[in-house]
């Protein structure tokens, strides 16, 4: 079998964004199918084909010989990125896992990654603490992408690893001034208890030997993405119109529940904060 394979739209955003010529590994690869796509559309002439699981890499390998691509796609039984030496590959592709689960693949094989890999990476989930976790471990974001595909939407991060530029967070959170804690007990959370302080973006420094610091990265940011933002990306802009809605019903629903017990109080509570947070994001749209 020597036809094009047909991937998601997913993996080609992935795949579009993976820099042609590279070395690439491609992490959790189960049936191969973008280390195939990538080989076949003369992207990497280089792949390894890594998963932690013996059954699903059996399937990459029969992909991988059906397709008449062994002699450029390798698989790896490896746990993350353990299964590969520094220098190997020039690139590092991981998708269709959560956010924590592969900051914790991120953390572990951190050593296997030189200065200036490239990182395309698409989370599921814990996508905030996923943002942090890059930008405060020198992984800086260069662009972010989103699109809905089979009613689903993903976030694609086009990353650079660069232990030699300053990268920096300094988160600016959305404070509640402790009134949350106080304020439970009490049985007193309203809206105006909630104070969003103002963050401030610096812009990149340039001059200090063309440097990038990444300096206060907003509550907002963090949870949908500063390029996005910064770029009014559409499918967004449609997303976070979804979550406004569906925050505004829970909290609704929450109101006309007789039983006004902590729990429920603390609930209103926090989606009166995402609710802020969602409005601050919208804003973008209006500058």
């Amino acid at each position: 079998m020597n036809n094009i394979i047909n991937i998601s739209e997913r993996l080609k955003c992935v795949a579009g964004l993976v820099n042609k010529g590279a070395r690439v590994a491609d992490i959790g690869t189960d049936h191969a199918y973008l280390p195939i796509y990538l080989v076949q559309n003369g992207i990497s002439n280089k792949v390894y084909a890594c998963d932690v699981r013996k059954e699903p890499l059996r399937r990459a390998k029969l992909h991988i010989d059906e397709y008449g691509l062994s002699d450029k796609i390798t698989t790896q039984l490896c746990d993350g990125l353990k299964g590969i030496n520094k220098g190997d590959v020039d690139t590092v592709t991981i998708c269709g896992m959560g956010g924590k689960l592969m900051k914790n693949i991120l953390k572990a094989g951190i050593d296997k990654l030189g200065d200036n890999t490239q990182l395309v990476l698409s989370a599921q989930s814990e996508l905030r603490d996923f943002r942090k976790y890059l930008l405060e471990t020198g992984i800086y974001i260069k662009s972010e992408h989103m699109l809905l595909e089979d009613g689903k939407y993903y976030f694609i991060f086009d990353c650079v690893y660069n232990t030699q530029d300053e990268y920096y967070l300094n988160v600016t959170n959305i404070q509640q001034n402790n009134i949350y804690e106080h304020a439970a007990v009490a049985g007193d959370i309203h809206n105006n208890n909630i104070h969003n302080n103002d963050s401030h973006r610096e812009d990149y420094d340039k001059e200090d030997n063309d440097k990038k610091k990444i300096t206060a990265y907003a509550e907002e940011e963090l949870r949908y993405g500063r390029y996005l933002l910064d770029n009014k990306s559409e499918v967004l802009y449609e997303y976070l119109n979804k979550e406004l809605t569906s925050c505004n019903n829970i909290r609704n629903s929450l109101i006309n529940n007789k039983e006004q017990s902590i729990s429920i109080k603390s609930r209103i509570h926090a989606i009166d904060e995402d609710i802020a947070v969602i409005n601050k994001a919208l804003g973008r749209w209006k500058e």
